[in-house]
This record gives structure tokens, sequence and C-alpha cells, in this order.
């Protein structure tokens, strides 16, 4: 009796104790994507086709290359190439959930579970052996590093993952 009880008990535990680390694919945050958006393969067109026009957009310089950079209010922001695509390069993700309408609803989150909005208490523990890095204010957390160097960052303000972000190595 006990024993039907018992077993059954614990999946469901396991099952919820290990459901924060199970990634939605649509949603997953790595060092070369960010939920949809694919750097060097998503263009400027389709991020206005999921996400509307850009309330901002502009030509700046990172590095020693041109860029476009393009705000959608304070949720999301692309560093897109001058190139003949206008494909996006970097990608930073500022609140926990944007709305595209293609992909609907979108809860951008690491493998490991981290969200814009969690405390850096939940970062060091999912990430044990990432390093921030202080400037102008802020801490870059590097989380993981892709294929040809490219990086996924957390952004820690005031104790708070204010926004992940999705890096190339380098631009130019």
């Amino acid at each position: 009796m006990i024993r039907r009880l018992v077993i059954p008990t614990l999946v469901v535990v396991v099952l919820a104790l290990g459901s924060g680390a199970i990634a939605h694919a649509p949603d997953l945050a790595k060092p070369a994507r960010m939920g949809p958006i694919r750097r060097n393969q998503t263009t400027m067109a389709q991020m206005r086709e999921w996400f509307g026009a850009p309330t901002i957009r502009k030509v700046v310089r990172v590095a020693c290359v041109r860029v476009i950079k393009a705000r959608w209010g304070r949720r999301l922001m692309v560093y897109a190439y001058r190139d003949e695509g206008r494909t996006v390069g970097a990608v930073f993700v500022k609140k926990p959930k944007l709305q595209s309408s293609k992909h609907g609803a979108l809860r951008l989150h690491t493998r490991k579970g981290l969200r814009v909005g969690d405390n850096v208490f939940k970062l060091r523990r999912l990430y044990p052996r990432s390093e921030g890095d202080t400037h102008a204010g802020h801490t870059h957390f590097r989380l993981r590093t892709g294929r040809y160097g490219a990086y996924l960052l957390a952004r820690v303000e005031n104790r708070r993952v204010v926004q992940l972000e999705a890096w190339p190595y380098e631009f130019c």
C-alpha cells in the first residue's frame, strides 16, 4: 500500500524539481540564438515582421565596425550588420517575456533556467563557475561560450539579472 503511494509521489517530486532546468526550445537562450532570433541568420526584415517596427533605429560604432542598433521599447535590442542581408549580430533581451506575432509569448531562458528578473543568488547557484566582470555600474557574467567564441552573458544590476545577451566573438 505504502509502496503504491511512495513511487508515484517520488516521480512527481523529481519531475517538479527538474522542470526548472528543462528548456523549451523556442524560448531557449544560447550564444548563437535568443529564442527564435538566430545570430547571423535572422534579418531585420524578419525582426520587423515578428516584433513590429523598432521604436529606435540608428547606426552606431561597435569596436571597428558600424552596425544598425534597433530597439523595441525597453524589451529587446539588436545590433545588425549593415551588409546586404542586414542580419542580426548581437541580441539583448531586457524583459522576461516578449510577444511575437509569429511565435506568440516568448519566455526566454537559458538551458539551466535563468531568466531576466532572477536574482544574482539564482545565477550563482545555476552557474557557480561564472565570474562577474564589473564595469560602468553593472556586472556581466559569461554563462556559456559557443562555437567560434560566441558567448551568452547575463547583465546584473542591483543583484538582479536585467538583461540576457548573445554576442559574437567580435564584430571586426
